[in-house]
């Protein structure tokens, strides 16, 4: 197993070396006192790109098996609400009580998350924010983190 971990990171080294250079940032201050600021700062210089795209396509050193199973992309909260519980017509996760409510993914952390009489919704508890947005604009969070980046109040939450 570790030399397929060292393969890869090999590749990454070639393909994606600053995305390379902030991983083994990371990996020197796991364990220590500023291992979630490290975590941060390399984040933010991370080219927002996927391993498939920035090493995959482009080494020569992978093998293609053929297989039969089932495959799902979890890039979206769409993909996600396929792998969670079912309640009532509504996909949660946490500690959920949904009434009169159809076609939402509700993800809990610590707190009671009650919905009534909601529908095609996204509520996300992820401790020190809440992020509630309708089902059908998942794929654009990505422009609304961007947004929320310019926004200097509210860096500390992303």
């Amino acid at each position: 197993m570790v030399k397929r971990a060292d393969s890869l990171l090999r590749e990454m080294e070639k393909y994606l070396p600053k995305m390379y250079k902030s991983i083994m940032t990371i990996y020197t201050e796991l364990g220590g006192e500023r291992e979630e600021q490290v975590i941060r700062e390399q984040y933010e210089l991370i080219d927002g790109i996927s391993v498939d795209f920035g090493i995959m396509q482009k080494t020569r050193r992978a093998y293609v098996i053929k297989s039969n199973f089932v495959w799902d992309d979890i890039g979206s909260f769409a993909a996600l609400s396929r792998f969670i519980g079912n309640y009532k017509g509504n996909s949660v996760n946490g500690n959920i009580f949904l009434e009169q409510s159809e076609n939402c993914c509700v993800f809990g952390k610590d707190k009671l998350i009650i919905g009534f009489g909601i529908k095609d919704l996204v509520v996300v508890d992820a401790g020190d924010v809440m992020l509630i947005m309708d089902k059908n604009k998942d794929q654009e969070i990505k422009s609304l983190v961007n947004t929320l980046k310019e926004k200097e109040s509210l860096e500390k939450y992303l």
